[in-house]
Protein backbone atom coordinates (compact mmCIF):
# COMPACT_ATOMS: atom_id res chain seq x y z
CA UNK A 1 0.00 0.00 0.00
CA UNK A 2 1.35 3.36 -1.01
CA UNK A 3 1.71 6.23 1.43
CA UNK A 4 -1.02 8.09 -0.44
CA UNK A 5 -3.61 5.33 0.09
CA UNK A 6 -2.52 4.32 3.66
CA UNK A 7 -5.30 4.82 6.20
CA UNK A 8 -4.26 7.44 8.79
CA UNK A 9 -3.48 6.06 12.26
CA UNK A 10 -5.26 7.46 15.34
CA UNK A 11 -3.13 9.89 17.34
CA UNK A 12 -2.93 7.40 20.25
CA UNK A 13 -3.34 3.62 20.46
CA UNK A 14 -6.87 2.48 21.52
CA UNK A 15 -5.52 1.55 24.99
CA UNK A 16 -5.05 5.21 25.94
CA UNK A 17 -8.49 6.19 24.77
CA UNK A 18 -10.08 3.41 26.81
CA UNK A 19 -7.97 4.29 29.85
CA UNK A 20 -8.93 7.97 29.60
CA UNK A 21 -12.60 6.99 29.51
CA UNK A 22 -12.18 4.74 32.56
CA UNK A 23 -10.35 7.47 34.51
CA UNK A 24 -13.10 9.92 33.66
CA UNK A 25 -15.67 7.46 34.97
CA UNK A 26 -13.67 7.00 38.18
CA UNK A 27 -13.42 10.77 38.72
CA UNK A 28 -17.15 11.21 38.23
CA UNK A 29 -17.89 8.31 40.58
CA UNK A 30 -15.55 9.75 43.22
CA UNK A 31 -17.19 13.15 42.88
CA UNK A 32 -20.64 11.62 43.38
CA UNK A 33 -19.36 9.69 46.38
CA UNK A 34 -17.84 12.81 48.00
CA UNK A 35 -21.03 14.80 47.40
CA UNK A 36 -23.13 12.03 48.94
CA UNK A 37 -20.75 11.74 51.91
CA UNK A 38 -20.96 15.42 52.79
CA UNK A 39 -24.66 15.71 51.98
CA UNK A 40 -25.49 12.91 54.41
CA UNK A 41 -22.97 13.89 57.08
CA UNK A 42 -23.64 17.64 57.25
CA UNK A 43 -27.14 17.39 58.80
CA UNK A 44 -25.76 14.98 61.41
CA UNK A 45 -23.06 17.49 62.34
CA UNK A 46 -25.63 20.27 62.59
CA UNK A 47 -27.66 18.11 64.97
CA UNK A 48 -24.55 17.23 66.99
CA UNK A 49 -23.61 20.91 67.21
CA UNK A 50 -27.08 21.81 68.46
CA UNK A 51 -26.84 19.01 71.04
CA UNK A 52 -23.45 20.28 72.17
CA UNK A 53 -24.82 23.79 72.67
CA UNK A 54 -27.71 22.45 74.75
CA UNK A 55 -25.33 20.37 76.86
CA UNK A 56 -23.13 23.44 77.33
CA UNK A 57 -26.16 25.35 78.58
CA UNK A 58 -27.20 22.64 81.02
CA UNK A 59 -23.88 21.12 82.08
CA UNK A 60 -21.12 23.51 80.89
CA UNK A 61 -19.24 20.44 79.65
CA UNK A 62 -16.66 22.39 77.70
CA UNK A 63 -15.94 24.79 80.55
CA UNK A 64 -12.37 24.32 81.77
CA UNK A 65 -10.77 26.17 84.65
CA UNK A 66 -7.46 26.22 82.75
CA UNK A 67 -9.02 28.71 80.34
CA UNK A 68 -8.81 31.20 83.20
CA UNK A 69 -5.43 30.26 84.64
CA UNK A 70 -1.96 31.17 83.47
CA UNK A 71 -0.92 28.37 81.12
CA UNK A 72 2.42 29.91 80.25
CA UNK A 73 5.51 27.82 80.95
CA UNK A 74 5.89 29.43 84.39
CA UNK A 75 2.19 28.99 85.20
CA UNK A 76 2.18 25.31 84.26
CA UNK A 77 5.40 24.71 86.22
CA UNK A 78 3.79 26.25 89.30
CA UNK A 79 0.79 23.89 89.04
CA UNK A 80 2.99 20.79 88.63
CA UNK A 81 5.32 21.84 91.45
CA UNK A 82 2.42 22.51 93.81
CA UNK A 83 0.99 19.04 93.24
CA UNK A 84 4.41 17.48 93.89
CA UNK A 85 4.90 19.45 97.10
CA UNK A 86 3.83 17.40 100.16
CA UNK A 87 3.42 20.62 102.18
CA UNK A 88 1.13 22.31 99.63
CA UNK A 89 -2.47 23.20 100.40
CA UNK A 90 -3.90 20.24 98.47
CA UNK A 91 -3.50 18.32 101.75
CA UNK A 92 -2.58 14.99 100.12
CA UNK A 93 0.96 14.85 101.44
CA UNK A 94 3.22 12.75 99.24
CA UNK A 95 0.34 11.10 97.32
CA UNK A 96 0.93 12.90 94.01
CA UNK A 97 4.73 12.64 94.22
CA UNK A 98 4.46 8.93 95.08
CA UNK A 99 2.10 8.45 92.13
CA UNK A 100 4.61 9.99 89.75
CA UNK A 101 7.44 7.81 91.06
CA UNK A 102 5.23 4.71 90.83
CA UNK A 103 4.36 5.54 87.22
CA UNK A 104 8.08 5.90 86.42
CA UNK A 105 8.53 2.19 87.15
CA UNK A 106 10.91 1.62 84.24
CA UNK A 107 13.39 4.26 85.44
CA UNK A 108 16.22 2.70 87.41
CA UNK A 109 17.45 4.02 90.76
CA UNK A 110 14.20 5.75 91.69
CA UNK A 111 14.13 7.09 95.25
CA UNK A 112 12.04 5.58 97.98
CA UNK A 113 9.85 7.95 99.94
CA UNK A 114 10.76 7.46 103.58
CA UNK A 115 8.03 8.67 105.93
CA UNK A 116 10.74 9.85 108.34
CA UNK A 117 12.02 12.29 105.74
CA UNK A 118 8.77 13.32 103.99
CA UNK A 119 8.45 16.60 105.88
CA UNK A 120 11.91 17.59 104.67
CA UNK A 121 11.14 17.24 100.95
CA UNK A 122 11.68 20.61 99.28
CA UNK A 123 10.09 21.71 96.02
CA UNK A 124 11.44 24.80 94.27
CA UNK A 125 10.53 26.45 90.98
CA UNK A 126 13.06 28.47 88.98
CA UNK A 127 15.95 27.08 91.04
CA UNK A 128 19.12 29.01 90.18
CA UNK A 129 22.13 26.82 89.41
CA UNK A 130 25.48 27.37 87.67
CA UNK A 131 25.85 29.52 84.55
CA UNK A 132 22.77 31.51 85.67
CA UNK A 133 20.59 28.60 84.57
CA UNK A 134 17.27 27.93 86.28
CA UNK A 135 15.70 24.51 86.81
CA UNK A 136 11.98 24.87 86.19
CA UNK A 137 11.10 22.42 88.97
CA UNK A 138 13.42 20.85 91.55
CA UNK A 139 12.15 18.23 94.04
CA UNK A 140 14.83 17.35 96.60
CA UNK A 141 14.01 14.11 98.43
CA UNK A 142 16.13 13.36 101.54
CA UNK A 143 17.21 9.81 102.27
CA UNK A 144 19.55 7.86 104.49
CA UNK A 145 22.17 7.70 101.70
CA UNK A 146 21.89 11.36 100.74
CA UNK A 147 19.43 13.59 98.92
CA UNK A 148 17.88 12.63 95.58
CA UNK A 149 16.77 15.31 93.09
CA UNK A 150 13.85 14.91 90.72
CA UNK A 151 14.20 17.83 88.29
CA UNK A 152 11.79 18.81 85.53
CA UNK A 153 12.67 20.98 82.55
CA UNK A 154 9.29 22.19 81.30
CA UNK A 155 9.16 22.91 77.54
CA UNK A 156 5.50 23.36 76.52
CA UNK A 157 6.23 26.15 74.04
CA UNK A 158 9.80 27.48 74.17
CA UNK A 159 12.86 26.22 72.33
CA UNK A 160 16.11 25.17 74.00
CA UNK A 161 19.04 27.44 74.67
CA UNK A 162 22.59 26.48 73.80
CA UNK A 163 23.90 23.64 76.05
CA UNK A 164 20.87 24.07 78.31
CA UNK A 165 20.09 20.41 79.02
CA UNK A 166 23.80 19.54 79.15
CA UNK A 167 24.33 22.21 81.82
CA UNK A 168 21.43 20.81 83.86
CA UNK A 169 22.78 17.25 83.75
CA UNK A 170 26.30 18.37 84.56
CA UNK A 171 25.07 20.34 87.59
CA UNK A 172 22.89 17.50 88.85
CA UNK A 173 25.71 14.95 88.43
CA UNK A 174 28.10 17.15 90.39
CA UNK A 175 25.58 17.98 93.11
CA UNK A 176 23.89 14.60 93.59
CA UNK A 177 26.27 12.05 92.02
CA UNK A 178 23.93 9.38 90.56
CA UNK A 179 20.95 10.25 92.77
CA UNK A 180 18.91 12.31 90.32
CA UNK A 181 16.54 12.20 87.38
CA UNK A 182 15.99 15.04 84.92
CA UNK A 183 12.62 14.86 83.16
CA UNK A 184 12.45 16.76 79.89
CA UNK A 185 8.73 17.59 79.52
CA UNK A 186 7.71 18.48 75.94
CA UNK A 187 4.38 18.66 74.05
CA UNK A 188 4.42 15.22 72.41
CA UNK A 189 7.68 13.70 73.64
CA UNK A 190 10.23 15.55 71.53
CA UNK A 191 13.76 15.27 72.87
CA UNK A 192 16.15 18.18 73.41
CA UNK A 193 17.92 19.56 70.38
CA UNK A 194 21.59 18.94 69.61
CA UNK A 195 22.03 22.66 70.26
CA UNK A 196 20.89 22.05 73.85
CA UNK A 197 22.29 18.55 74.39
CA UNK A 198 25.25 17.85 72.06
CA UNK A 199 26.47 14.86 74.04
CA UNK A 200 27.18 11.79 71.88
CA UNK A 201 27.69 9.33 74.75
CA UNK A 202 24.04 9.11 75.68
CA UNK A 203 24.43 5.84 77.57
CA UNK A 204 26.19 7.67 80.42
CA UNK A 205 22.86 9.39 81.15
CA UNK A 206 20.70 6.27 81.06
CA UNK A 207 18.41 6.34 84.09
CA UNK A 208 19.32 9.99 84.68
CA UNK A 209 17.39 11.58 81.79
CA UNK A 210 13.76 10.84 80.99
CA UNK A 211 11.63 12.39 78.26
CA UNK A 212 7.94 12.80 78.97
CA UNK A 213 5.10 14.15 76.82
CA UNK A 214 2.27 16.40 77.90
CA UNK A 215 -0.15 14.26 75.94
CA UNK A 216 -0.01 10.72 74.58
CA UNK A 217 2.91 8.36 74.38
CA UNK A 218 4.15 9.32 70.92
CA UNK A 219 7.73 10.19 70.30
CA UNK A 220 7.05 13.49 68.57
CA UNK A 221 8.92 12.43 65.43
CA UNK A 222 7.32 13.85 62.31
CA UNK A 223 8.97 11.88 59.51
CA UNK A 224 10.98 8.74 58.74
CA UNK A 225 14.07 10.86 58.15
CA UNK A 226 13.75 12.43 61.59
CA UNK A 227 13.03 9.05 63.18
CA UNK A 228 16.28 7.69 61.77
CA UNK A 229 18.13 10.51 63.51
CA UNK A 230 16.21 10.27 66.78
CA UNK A 231 18.62 9.83 69.66
CA UNK A 232 16.17 9.50 72.50
CA UNK A 233 13.98 6.50 71.76
CA UNK A 234 15.29 4.66 74.84
CA UNK A 235 14.88 7.67 77.11
CA UNK A 236 11.12 8.19 76.77
CA UNK A 237 9.17 7.25 79.86
CA UNK A 238 5.97 5.25 79.64
CA UNK A 239 3.58 7.96 80.73
CA UNK A 240 2.55 11.48 79.86
CA UNK A 241 1.68 14.41 82.08
CA UNK A 242 -1.98 13.78 81.23
CA UNK A 243 -1.78 10.15 82.39
CA UNK A 244 -0.12 11.29 85.63
CA UNK A 245 -3.01 13.70 86.22
CA UNK A 246 -5.39 10.80 85.55
CA UNK A 247 -3.56 8.47 87.96
CA UNK A 248 -3.55 11.17 90.65
CA UNK A 249 -7.29 11.68 90.15
CA UNK A 250 -7.98 7.99 90.66
CA UNK A 251 -5.94 7.87 93.88
CA UNK A 252 -7.19 10.96 95.67
CA UNK A 253 -10.54 11.30 97.44
CA UNK A 254 -11.58 15.00 97.63
CA UNK A 255 -14.03 15.84 94.84
CA UNK A 256 -12.51 19.31 94.41
CA UNK A 257 -9.11 17.83 93.63
CA UNK A 258 -10.54 15.12 91.39
CA UNK A 259 -12.37 17.79 89.41
CA UNK A 260 -9.23 19.94 89.07
CA UNK A 261 -7.10 16.99 87.94
CA UNK A 262 -9.73 16.04 85.39
CA UNK A 263 -9.63 19.61 84.06
CA UNK A 264 -5.83 19.41 83.85
CA UNK A 265 -6.03 16.18 81.86
CA UNK A 266 -8.53 17.71 79.42
CA UNK A 267 -6.29 20.77 79.04
CA UNK A 268 -3.36 18.55 78.00
CA UNK A 269 -5.53 16.71 75.49
CA UNK A 270 -6.85 19.86 73.85
CA UNK A 271 -3.70 21.99 74.07
CA UNK A 272 -1.14 19.39 73.00
CA UNK A 273 -3.16 16.52 71.55
CA UNK A 274 -4.45 18.42 68.51
CA UNK A 275 -7.98 17.19 69.19
CA UNK A 276 -9.80 20.48 69.59
CA UNK A 277 -11.08 21.01 66.04
CA UNK A 278 -14.40 19.28 66.67
CA UNK A 279 -16.62 18.87 69.68
CA UNK A 280 -17.09 15.48 71.31
CA UNK A 281 -20.65 15.22 69.95
CA UNK A 282 -19.49 16.02 66.42
CA UNK A 283 -16.73 13.41 66.67
CA UNK A 284 -19.19 10.76 67.83
CA UNK A 285 -21.62 11.72 65.05
CA UNK A 286 -18.91 11.17 62.43
CA UNK A 287 -17.90 7.85 63.99
CA UNK A 288 -21.50 6.60 64.21
CA UNK A 289 -22.16 7.61 60.60
CA UNK A 290 -19.07 5.83 59.27
CA UNK A 291 -19.75 2.65 61.24
CA UNK A 292 -23.28 2.66 59.86
CA UNK A 293 -22.06 3.47 56.32
CA UNK A 294 -18.72 1.63 55.89
CA UNK A 295 -18.84 2.25 52.12
CA UNK A 296 -17.77 5.81 52.94
CA UNK A 297 -14.68 4.83 54.94
CA UNK A 298 -12.38 5.33 51.94
CA UNK A 299 -13.95 8.74 51.31
CA UNK A 300 -13.39 9.70 54.95
CA UNK A 301 -9.79 8.52 54.70
CA UNK A 302 -9.27 10.66 51.60
CA UNK A 303 -10.74 13.68 53.41
CA UNK A 304 -8.48 13.02 56.40
CA UNK A 305 -5.42 12.68 54.17
CA UNK A 306 -6.25 15.98 52.51
CA UNK A 307 -6.87 17.85 55.75
CA UNK A 308 -3.23 18.76 56.47
CA UNK A 309 -2.91 20.31 53.02
CA UNK A 310 -6.13 22.27 53.56
CA UNK A 311 -4.86 23.46 56.93
CA UNK A 312 -1.55 24.56 55.41
CA UNK A 313 -3.29 26.64 52.77
CA UNK A 314 -5.85 28.20 55.14
CA UNK A 315 -3.30 29.10 57.83
CA UNK A 316 -0.80 30.41 55.29
CA UNK A 317 -3.51 32.48 53.59
CA UNK A 318 -4.68 33.89 56.92
CA UNK A 319 -1.13 34.89 57.88
CA UNK A 320 -0.83 36.70 54.55
CA UNK A 321 -4.22 38.29 55.24
CA UNK A 322 -2.82 39.58 58.56
CA UNK A 323 0.27 40.92 56.80
CA UNK A 324 -1.88 42.95 54.44
CA UNK A 325 -4.07 44.19 57.29
CA UNK A 326 -1.03 45.25 59.34
CA UNK A 327 0.51 46.90 56.27
CA UNK A 328 -2.71 48.89 55.96
CA UNK A 329 -2.07 50.27 59.43
CA UNK A 330 1.50 51.31 58.58
CA UNK A 331 0.34 54.88 58.00
CA UNK A 332 -0.53 55.06 61.71
CA UNK A 333 3.16 54.39 62.46
CA UNK A 334 4.63 56.63 59.75
CA UNK A 335 5.71 59.31 62.21
CA UNK A 336 7.95 56.87 64.10
CA UNK A 337 8.73 54.40 61.28
CA UNK A 338 8.41 55.98 57.82
CA UNK A 339 10.27 53.05 56.20
CA UNK A 340 8.40 50.28 58.05
CA UNK A 341 8.29 46.90 56.31
CA UNK A 342 5.89 44.08 57.08
CA UNK A 343 6.76 40.50 56.08
CA UNK A 344 5.41 37.05 56.85
CA UNK A 345 6.58 33.45 56.48
CA UNK A 346 4.45 30.37 57.02
CA UNK A 347 6.42 27.25 57.96
CA UNK A 348 3.64 24.71 58.40
CA UNK A 349 3.83 22.19 61.24
CA UNK A 350 7.47 22.83 62.07
CA UNK A 351 7.89 24.51 65.44
CA UNK A 352 8.87 28.17 65.59
CA UNK A 353 8.81 28.49 61.81
CA UNK A 354 5.92 30.88 61.10
CA UNK A 355 6.41 34.63 61.50
CA UNK A 356 4.87 38.02 60.97
CA UNK A 357 7.60 40.68 61.27
CA UNK A 358 7.65 44.47 61.33
CA UNK A 359 11.04 46.18 61.05
CA UNK A 360 12.85 49.23 59.69
CA UNK A 361 15.65 48.73 57.13
CA UNK A 362 17.36 51.71 58.75
CA UNK A 363 17.86 49.78 61.96
CA UNK A 364 21.41 48.36 62.02
CA UNK A 365 22.05 44.64 61.61
CA UNK A 366 23.38 42.75 64.61
CA UNK A 367 26.27 40.36 63.88
CA UNK A 368 27.36 37.30 65.84
CA UNK A 369 30.74 37.03 67.51
CA UNK A 370 33.40 35.54 65.21
CA UNK A 371 33.61 32.29 67.22
CA UNK A 372 29.96 31.55 66.35
CA UNK A 373 28.60 30.60 62.91
CA UNK A 374 28.18 33.75 60.79
CA UNK A 375 24.73 35.22 61.18
CA UNK A 376 23.20 38.65 61.25
CA UNK A 377 19.84 40.35 61.14
CA UNK A 378 17.71 43.18 62.47
CA UNK A 379 15.49 43.54 65.47
CA UNK A 380 11.79 43.12 64.65
CA UNK A 381 8.41 43.40 66.26
CA UNK A 382 7.27 39.85 65.61
CA UNK A 383 4.49 37.35 65.98
CA UNK A 384 5.88 33.79 66.00
CA UNK A 385 4.23 30.38 66.09
CA UNK A 386 5.03 27.95 68.86
CA UNK A 387 5.95 24.30 68.77
CA UNK A 388 4.62 22.41 66.96
CA UNK A 389 2.74 24.29 64.28
CA UNK A 390 0.31 27.20 64.53
CA UNK A 391 -1.45 26.07 67.70
CA UNK A 392 0.08 28.76 69.90
CA UNK A 393 1.66 32.14 69.20
CA UNK A 394 3.97 34.58 70.95
CA UNK A 395 4.57 38.20 70.10
CA UNK A 396 7.08 40.81 71.14
CA UNK A 397 10.47 42.26 70.19
CA UNK A 398 12.56 39.55 68.52
CA UNK A 399 16.27 39.54 67.71
CA UNK A 400 17.83 37.71 64.78
CA UNK A 401 20.64 36.51 67.07
CA UNK A 402 20.53 34.42 70.21
CA UNK A 403 21.68 36.37 73.25
CA UNK A 404 24.72 34.18 73.86
CA UNK A 405 26.09 34.72 70.34
CA UNK A 406 26.05 38.53 70.52
CA UNK A 407 29.15 40.59 71.12
CA UNK A 408 29.59 42.10 74.57
CA UNK A 409 28.67 45.54 73.25
CA UNK A 410 25.50 44.23 71.63
CA UNK A 411 24.53 42.38 74.81
CA UNK A 412 24.82 45.64 76.74
CA UNK A 413 22.65 47.38 74.14
CA UNK A 414 20.09 44.59 74.35
CA UNK A 415 20.02 44.91 78.17
CA UNK A 416 19.16 48.63 77.81
CA UNK A 417 16.46 47.71 75.33
CA UNK A 418 14.97 45.16 77.77
CA UNK A 419 14.83 47.70 80.60
CA UNK A 420 13.10 50.32 78.50
CA UNK A 421 10.62 47.86 77.00
CA UNK A 422 9.66 46.60 80.46
CA UNK A 423 8.89 50.15 81.51
CA UNK A 424 6.43 50.63 78.61
CA UNK A 425 4.96 47.17 77.94
CA UNK A 426 3.07 45.08 80.48
CA UNK A 427 2.77 41.39 81.20
CA UNK A 428 5.78 40.09 79.29
CA UNK A 429 9.17 38.58 79.89
CA UNK A 430 12.51 38.26 78.11
CA UNK A 431 14.28 35.13 76.91
CA UNK A 432 17.23 34.11 74.79
CA UNK A 433 15.71 35.48 71.57
CA UNK A 434 13.25 38.12 72.72
CA UNK A 435 13.90 41.36 74.59
CA UNK A 436 10.16 41.32 75.33
CA UNK A 437 7.70 38.50 74.68
CA UNK A 438 4.27 37.37 75.84
CA UNK A 439 1.87 34.68 74.73
CA UNK A 440 -1.21 35.24 72.60
CA UNK A 441 -4.44 34.44 74.46
CA UNK A 442 -5.17 30.70 74.31
CA UNK A 443 -8.59 31.05 72.67
CA UNK A 444 -7.05 33.08 69.84
CA UNK A 445 -3.78 31.19 69.57
CA UNK A 446 -5.00 27.74 68.57
CA UNK A 447 -5.50 28.05 64.82
CA UNK A 448 -6.34 24.33 64.59
CA UNK A 449 -9.68 24.96 66.25
CA UNK A 450 -10.23 28.31 64.50
CA UNK A 451 -9.79 27.18 60.89
CA UNK A 452 -13.41 27.77 59.78
CA UNK A 453 -13.28 31.25 61.31
CA UNK A 454 -9.89 31.97 59.71
CA UNK A 455 -11.28 31.02 56.32
CA UNK A 456 -14.38 33.18 56.82
CA UNK A 457 -12.39 36.26 57.89
CA UNK A 458 -9.91 35.79 55.05
CA UNK A 459 -12.84 35.63 52.62
CA UNK A 460 -14.73 38.56 54.15
CA UNK A 461 -11.69 40.78 54.68
CA UNK A 462 -11.75 40.86 58.46
CA UNK A 463 -13.44 39.99 61.73
CA UNK A 464 -12.76 39.67 65.46
CA UNK A 465 -9.71 37.40 65.08
CA UNK A 466 -8.16 39.77 62.55
CA UNK A 467 -8.88 42.75 64.80
CA UNK A 468 -7.31 40.98 67.76
CA UNK A 469 -4.03 40.19 65.98
CA UNK A 470 -3.72 43.46 64.10
CA UNK A 471 -4.54 45.49 67.20
CA UNK A 472 -2.11 43.45 69.31
CA UNK A 473 0.90 43.64 67.01
CA UNK A 474 0.33 47.31 66.13
CA UNK A 475 -0.11 48.08 69.83
CA UNK A 476 3.26 46.52 70.64
CA UNK A 477 4.87 48.28 67.68
CA UNK A 478 3.51 51.68 68.71
CA UNK A 479 5.31 51.46 72.06
CA UNK A 480 8.38 49.46 71.00
CA UNK A 481 9.47 51.26 67.83
CA UNK A 482 10.40 54.57 69.56
CA UNK A 483 12.46 52.58 72.09
CA UNK A 484 14.25 50.62 69.37
CA UNK A 485 14.84 53.86 67.44
CA UNK A 486 16.40 55.38 70.55
CA UNK A 487 18.55 52.45 71.68
CA UNK A 488 19.75 51.07 68.35
CA UNK A 489 20.07 54.25 66.31
CA UNK A 490 21.05 56.79 68.98
CA UNK A 491 23.10 54.46 71.15
CA UNK A 492 20.71 54.45 74.14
Amino acid sequence: MSDATRKPEPPYPPFFGELSTRLGDVRRANRRRYLQFFAELSPRLDTAKALELELDRQLARRFNVFDYLSTSEVGLSSIIADLLNPQARHGQGTLFLRTLLDELAEVSHRPRLDANFSKRITVVTERVITNSRRLDISVEIPGSNGAYCLAIENKPYADDERNQVMDYLTFLQKEYSDRFLLIYLSPTGQGPSKWSFPCRKLDRWEGRLGIMAYWGETNGIASEEQAAEDRFDGFRVGLSLATWFSACRRRCEPDRLRWFLSEAEVFCRHQFGGLSMATDSETRAIQDYLFANPSHLRTAQAVSDGWLGIKEVLCGDFLEHLRKAVSGRAKDLASIAPDLRVECTYGGERGWSSFLRLYRPSWPEWEAEPKHPPRKGRTAIAMQSGSPGPNGWNWGVLHALEKGTMTGTDQEMRARLERKLRSKLDGGRSDNWYSYVRSVDDEMGDWNSLLPDLYRERRDGGGPITDYYVGGIVGIATKAIPIINDVERAGG
